[in-house]
C-alpha cells in the first residue's frame, strides 16, 4: 500500500502543470492535475488519498483563494500550497488565514517548491497519524504515544492578533511547532536511534543533533528501557 498522499496541481498554465507533475513524480509522489479551480473542486472528493493541493491564485473563473476556502471547509486535513505573483505578500497572508499551509511566489525555484511540498506532505502525514492515535486512545487502545497535533494555519491565526502579527512571525511559529513534532515522531519510529532517524529525515546526523538541542529533545527518552538485572 502506498503511504504517500496524492498531490494535486491546479494551474491554468499547462507548462507549469507539466513541469511540477514531472518533478513531483520523479520524487515519488502520485500526482493529478487540474486546469481550473472548478475542475479541481470536482476532483477532490473523487481522488482517494488526496493530501496536498498546489494551486495558483490567479486563474480565470474561480481563484485559488476561493478553492482554498472551499476545500478546507470540508476537508480539514487537506493541505494547500498557494502560488502567488511576485510582490503579492498580502494575498499570501490572506491565503494563510484561510488555512493554506505555505506559499511561493512566481517565478519560483523548483527546488524551493519541492522542499515546500516535502514539508507539507510530512505535515499531512503527521496529522493523519495523530488522528489514528487519538482514535485508538478513545476506544481504550494503548496509551503513552505522542498525540499532540501540530497547529494549522487557522490555529495560528486564532491565537494571534492577525492585525499586527507579520507573516514572518506567524510562519516561524508554525515552522517551529511542526519541526519539533516531526523530530519527535521520527525519533519515536526509530526508538531513539539518532542515526536512523537522521537518515529518514534526510538530514546530516550532526545537523539532526543540532535540531534536537534547539528544541530541547532528549533522544534517550524514546529508547527502549533496559530491564534491571
Amino acid at each position: 500500500m502506498n503511504t504517500e498522499p496524492v498531490v494535486m496541481i491546479v494551474d491554468d498554465e499547462e507548462t507549469i502543470r507539466k513541469l511540477l507533475k514531472a518533478r513531483f513524480e520523479r520524487d515519488g509522489f502520485r500526482v493529478v492535475t487540474a486546469s481550473s479551480a472548478e475542475e479541481a473542486r470536482s476532483m477532490v472528493d473523487s481522488t482517494p488519498d488526496l493530501g496536498v493541493i498546489v494551486t495558483d491564485i490567479r486563474m480565470p473563473g474561480k481563484d485559488g483563494l476561493t478553492l482554498t476556502t472551499e476545500v478546507k471547509a470540508t476537508n480539514k486535513h487537506l493541505k494547500v500550497i498557494v502560488m502567488t505573483g511576485h510582490g503579492e505578500k498580502s494575498t499570501a497572508i490572506h491565503a494563510l488565514r484561510l488555512g493554506a499551509s505555505d506559499y511561493l511566489e512566481k517565478p519560483f525555484d523548483i527546488e524551493e517548491m519541492t522542499h515546500a511540498l516535502a514539508r507539507t506532505v510530512n505535515e499531512y502525514k503527521l496529522e493523519m497519524r495523530n488522528e489514528e492515535i487519538l482514535a485508538t486512545a478513545q476506544v481504550g487502545g494503548p496509551t503513552g504515544a505522542i498525540g499532540s497535533s501540530i497547529p494549522t494555519g487557522q490555529d495560528i491565526w486564532a491565537e494571534s492578533d492577525s492585525l499586527t502579527s507579520s507573516y514572518t512571525v506567524l510562519k516561524k511559529k508554525w515552522s517551529e511547532a511542526f519541526e519539533k513534532e516531526y523530530l519527535t515522531s521520527v525519533l519515536e519510529r526509530h526508538h531513539g536511534n539518532v542515526t536512523a532517524a537522521a537518515k529518514e529525515a534526510a538530514v546530516d546526523r550532526s545537523n539532526f543533533l543540532r535540531l534536537l538541542r534547539r528544541h530541547h529533545i532528549d533522544a534517550s527518552v524514546y529508547r527502549p528501557q533496559k530491564k534491571a538485572s
